[in-house]
């Protein structure tokens, strides 16, 4: 398509109604009918895989990095966002005001029958209360149930390594039984924290965390991830996660040498592959702060993110970060067939 247009185009383009051409076209539809997305419901926003801007595009089946919200998104890999006008302008590659013109030319019946899809409701948490959750169930550690173990065990990460982390206090479990996790967490938490701290509804009968037994606790104790200790079935959620967004850390018995990765997962494939380097895992290559690195001056920096379009982005952006730094930064070159430290590692054994 030319983003050339004739004079006689160019003065219409100067008359585009864009407020009626955000009603012509839901942004929801937009990403689903035009994008090929499909929606998954979060609370108090709908996030897709796929960014509107073709040099970010599509993201791997487990990552949701593009949230929308009020007619509006915003891709948390490459940070670019807006309204359906300028999606509409980065995918077709065109201008605002084309673009604008494109979508009022919709056709209406598209739009008839389309039903948006609805967020989940927003939940409000209490930090102070939620924090308390955290420490009762770390404080509170039980036994490594042996499914975790099993689960990933069939990752190849050994049990050697898992029970070091839960050693380390980098990952605890919940029974794997679901009705034995929610007696846990009510005897052990207490129902009303667990309303409080965001876990489950007020009027909820059991929190979604006890069918997730598997949980890996953030740096200080600020966060921790709930995951399933199995294969995730289709439109299922996999993983949980609450608290302050902060890093996992492993500290190797080189200390000099710092390795970056893309969640426990990977942290501790890392481990398994043999690594002597200290590790700090970023929850979700889009969460992270620059003051996470500061104290990375003068330090190997090996840069070991997922190979797709997210963990890229990231690389582009933390690469000058950590330079400014001070620090000697390498980028973790994966095999050919592997798109994390996890699947290399599976690939290995």
């Amino acid at each position: 398509m030319s983003n050339h247009s004739s004079p006689n185009e160019q003065n219409a383009e100067h008359r585009v109604d864009f407020a009626a051409a955000r009603k012509a076209a839901p942004l929801t539809w937009f990403f689903e009918r035009t994008l090929g997305a499909k929606p998954k419901l979060m609370s108090g926003t709908i996030r897709y895989h796929i960014c509107p801007d073709p040099k970010c595009g599509e993201a791997s089946k487990h990552s949701v990095k593009v949230s929308v919200q009020d007619e509006k998104w915003m891709c948390f890999a490459c940070r670019k966002h807006g309204d359906v006008i300028e999606a509409a302008a980065l995918f077709w590659g065109v201008s605002i005001r084309r673009a604008g013109m494109q979508l009022l030319g919709t056709d209406v019946s598209q739009i008839a029958s389309y039903v948006p899809p609805k967020a989940q409701p927003k939940v409000n948490r209490d930090d102070e209360v939620l924090a308390f959750v955290i420490q009762r169930l770390v404080s509170n550690a039980r036994p490594l149930d042996m499914a975790v173990v099993e689960y990933l065990s069939g990752r190849r990460i050994p049990e050697v390594v898992t029970r070091e982390a839960f050693k380390r206090g980098l990952l605890i479990s919940l029974p794997s039984e679901p009705n034995r996790a929610k007696d846990y967490l009510f005897d052990t938490v207490g129902r009303d924290a667990l309303v409080e701290g965001g876990f489950m509804k007020k009027d909820g009968k059991a929190p979604a965390i006890m069918f997730r037994p598997l949980v890996f606790i953030g740096h200080g104790m600020k966060s921790a991830e709930f995951r399933l200790a199995r294969p995730k079935e289709p439109n299922e959620i996999k993983s949980l996660r609450y608290g302050s967004a902060v890093p996992w850390a492993w500290q190797g018995p080189d200390t000099d040498r710092i390795m970056i990765t893309e969640g426990c997962i990977d942290l501790l494939s890392a481990v398994a592959l043999g690594t002597k380097r200290s590790i700090i895992a970023l929850p979700g290559c889009e969460n992270w702060q620059p003051d996470w690195f500061l104290k990375l001056k003068g330090r190997n920096v090996l840069l070991a993110l997922d190979n797709d379009g997210p963990g890229k982005a990231a690389r582009e952006r933390l690469v000058p970060i950590l330079k400014e730094i001070g620090a000697q930064v390498g980028i973790y070159e994966l095999p050919p067939d592997a798109e994390d430290l996890n699947e290399q590692l599976m690939l290995s054994n």
